[in-house]
């Protein structure tokens, strides 16, 4: 694995934070009970829809590591989109497979629903097709036929319980590995939303002023900024080494995913927490944003195993190997 992007690799770390720039502003508009302007998803599923499949399935080639430098530009604004999750859905049933010709249209909208959950389904309400994971690691696609929203931590990502409906694509039984790269996955768009949270409270400490001068100057706010600056560079790293060891089929790939979903989930929750800490007394109020990112980083945290399942499961890998 080398240690720098490529070229085509910054390009795209680019692209996804213009693309991302505006999330805010549209996460704000969702939580005040309005619909945010679409034009932002449609060119996500028009241009980067087959990120991370292969060309010979349709896709645009890839790999993980690319799916995670967009995952992590978006969820530096949280961007509302149910791009992010059709993502993780179309990595499993691809990884495990299936034809994955039909969620690359630009009107599909798959999501995971982990262990067969068809209850409290992120981006559930626009879901066409969702992509099960069974216990036995068997991956199935289904039709769904009907989705009941319902209220969530994150109004920026509805919740809807799902009615499935017929097979599109059967189970088929392999690797574990196909559901771990939507963990790798979800863990970078983690790490992209606990920097977000960084980069609005670095904002915030260098204009909010105290004793005459910015809040930032003193060590209280600089240390905590700089501890969560500090635990998200170890999770981004964890997070490539982790998308890297699965598309190479690295002997520790499962243990790498597990390490990364245990440090990228716990360093978000961190950042988001200090972030609002920095804002002082402003920074729990409705009006602030420092709650969207706290939000979408507890929310995230509980989807695919929380922080502490993650470390648990990382320990466990290494006592098999051992």
């Amino acid at each position: 694995m080398k240690a720098t992007f490529t070229e085509e690799q910054r390009a795209l770390a680019e692209t996804a934070r213009d693309l991302g720039a505006g999330g805010l502003a549209a996460a704000r508009v969702m939580l005040d009970g309005g619909e945010p302007d679409d034009s932002l998803t449609a060119a996500l599923f028009g241009g980067f829809a087959g990120v991370g499949v292969a060309e010979a399935a349709g896709g645009a080639g890839g790999g993980l590591v690319e799916v995670a430098i967009l995952l992590e530009g978006l969820g530096r604004t949280v961007t509302p989109t149910p791009f992010v999750h059709h993502i993780l859905a179309l990595q499993v049933a691809h990884a495990a497979g299936h034809d994955v010709g039909a969620a690359l249209a630009p009107d599909a909208r798959w999501v995971l629903t982990p262990g067969g959950q068809t209850t409290a389904v992120p981006d559930g309400p626009t879901a066409t097709a969702a992509v099960s994971v069974g216990d036995d690691h068997a991956v199935t696609v289904h039709r769904v036929e009907a989705a009941s929203p319902r209220p969530g931590l994150d109004p920026t990502r509805p919740l809807a319980d799902l009615r499935l409906g017929e097979v599109v694509a059967a189970a088929r039984t392999g690797s574990p590995h196909a559901g771990l790269r939507a963990a790798a996955a979800l863990a970078a768009e983690q790490v992209g939303v606990g920097r977000g949270a960084v980069d609005l409270a670095v904002e915030y400490a260098k204009t909010r002023e105290q004793f005459g001068q910015p809040v930032g100057r003193f060590q209280a706010v600089a240390h905590q900024l700089a501890d969560a600056f500090t635990g998200l560079e170890l999770a981004w790293s964890l997070v490539l080494y982790a998308c890297w060891a699965l598309d190479a089929g690295a002997p520790d790939a499962a243990g790498a995913v597990h390490r990364a979903a245990a440090k990228a989930g716990e360093a978000a929750v961190f950042a988001c927490e200090r972030a609002m800490q920095v804002h002082g007394g402003i920074g729990i109020t409705w009006e602030a944003d420092p709650h969207l990112f706290l939000r979408r980083a507890i929310a995230d945290d509980a989807w695919l195993g929380s922080a502490r399942r993650h470390r648990q499961q990382a320990g466990a890998a290494l006592l098999h190997r051992a």
